[in-house]
């Protein structure tokens, strides 16, 4: 049974105009549901960041169904099953998926992406929303079967510093590329993606001229370009790709989420007269081959060539405050919650 009677939430007030503000949400206390047919009942013990949230909140809701005004933030999260109307799931499963900023959640194991039950492993737990979660398996399958990087490819990965980006760097090095450059804002992030993600270089978006460095950086062009920003970026990303280079499309930073509705780049004809691929990427598209992707992940670990950088914050009272922030200069690596340990 669950350790507590009441069910804390964090629910939509409003829907953001502009940036997201932790005063879009307001707390609530409501009885724990009980599970039916099909369902579980999940102790949420991590909630886990990403920027692709913010355009949940929107009236179109982007990918996924919109989260309604009096409804608790959707997230992708770690819990544990203290009910369990599916025999699928045992009490005292830990498990990994779309849960919401409340203490209980009710889920279901089908859908597009159905709970992932965890099995017990020497690494910490919040890993698995990291480097083996959504992160770290886009990465994955972005570089390896997106972008199909091979030995020799000149890399550009943006928003470098990010869950996504920081690794998709290292499995672009991990496949060996010969050269992998990453984007960044400001000086000292720029060093992180260096020093701890092995990156070539690093170029500053804030202050240096995206064209003359990769001119200096990619003297031959680029191959391949993980685009997690879109934008301007996207624009001069396209006039330095070699004929037949591939493009990932996997996230839209520039924009902040707020909109569905983005301008392509005004170089697109590029596409066509240097036959480029342009791809782009979502999770759901590869739920049959999870296990594939962590498995290798895992691999990548134990041998050092990947390294995980996580921020955890403790306490269920944050959650609201913390979603600004992906806009706004959080430290590298995956930013985590912490709500509760496992039994």
């Amino acid at each position: 049974m669950p350790p507590s009677t009441v069910n804390r939430q964090w629910l939509l007030e409003r829907r953001p105009v502009g940036a997201v503000t932790a005063e879009d949400f307001r707390f609530n206390e409501t009885d724990i549901p009980v599970p039916t047919d099909g369902e579980v009942l999940v102790r949420s013990l991590y909630f886990g960041y990403d920027a692709s949230q913010r355009i949940w909140l929107t009236d179109d809701g982007g990918y996924m169904e919109p989260i309604q005004i009096g409804e608790p933030m959707r997230t992708m999260g770690i819990g544990q099953v203290v009910a369990s109307r599916d025999p699928g799931y045992q009490v005292g499963d830990l498990v990994e998926g779309f849960l919401s900023w409340q203490d209980y959640v009710l889920a279901r194991g089908d859908g597009p992406m159905p709970l992932r039950v965890l099995p017990r492993a020497d690494h910490p737990l919040s890993w698995n929303l990291g480097v083996f979660g959504v992160g770290g398996l886009t990465a994955y399958f972005g570089i390896t079967d997106g972008l199909q990087v091979k030995p020799g490819d000149t890399v550009v990965v943006s928003a470098a510093t990010g869950a996504t980006g920081s690794l998709a760097v290292q499995i672009a090095k991990a496949l060996g590329a010969k050269r992998v450059i990453g984007t960044a804002g400001g000086e000292e992030k720029c060093r992180w993606v260096v020093e701890r993600t092995g990156c070539d270089a690093a170029i500053d978006y804030k202050t240096d001229n995206l064209d003359a460095r990769l001119r200096e950086l990619c003297p031959d062009g680029v191959d391949a370009y993980f685009d997690n920003v879109g934008g301007d970026m996207l624009d001069t990303m396209l006039l330095h790709m070699n004929p037949l280079g591939r493009v990932l499309i996997c996230g839209a930073m520039s924009s902040d989420y707020s909109d569905v509705k983005l301008q392509g780049p005004s170089n697109y004809m590029r596409i066509c007269t240097h036959q480029l691929t342009v791809r782009g990427i979502l999770l759901f598209f590869y739920r049959d081959r999870l296990a594939e992707g962590a498995a290798q992940l895992g691999e990548w670990v134990r041998e050092g060539r990947l390294h995980v950088e996580e921020h955890v914050v403790e306490g269920f009272e944050h959650a609201p405050a913390l979603l600004p922030t992906m806009f706004t200069g959080k430290q590298p690596g995956k930013l985590i919650l912490k709500v509760a340990d496992p039994d």
